[in-house]
């Protein structure tokens, strides 16, 4: 699980870095800060994977808390923008793309979360 956490966090900063060092490359209007977003959430899901080198639940339990509100975030920003149609430009794919990874990172730590609890069960 860490070295997914580690995979998932470096593909988060490298989106904001791309966000906001190529923006002139992937069509955006102007520079932003929000686009380095990604990045941060990439980076406290790092210190969280760093922390579970040492303690394995606790580090776990931080990354996967702050992908959970990577995901809730990018959805919060994602779907209004496919409710209302409007899907053109860099921010919409970026926002999406950040949603994805967090959520996917969430849901993969949920099953290893039950499935570590199983086995704990299992073996007392």
């Amino acid at each position: 699980m860490r070295n997914l956490c580690f995979l998932c966090s470096a593909a988060l900063i490298a989106l904001g870095l791309v966000g906001y060092l190529g923006w002139e490359a992937i069509g955006a209007g102007k520079q932003s800060v929000t686009a380095l977003i990604p990045a941060f959430v990439g980076v406290l899901m790092l210190v969280g994977g760093l922390v579970a080198l040492k303690n394995t639940m606790a580090g776990m339990h931080i990354a996967v808390l702050f992908s959970a509100l990577g995901a809730l975030a990018g959805l919060g920003r994602f779907i209004p923008a496919v409710i209302q149609g409007e899907l053109s430009g860099p921010g919409p794919v970026l926002i999406g793309l950040m949603a994805a990874i967090c959520l996917f990172f969430t849901v993969m730590a949920i099953r290893s979360f039950k499935a570590a609890r199983r086995a704990r069960e299992g073996s007392s």
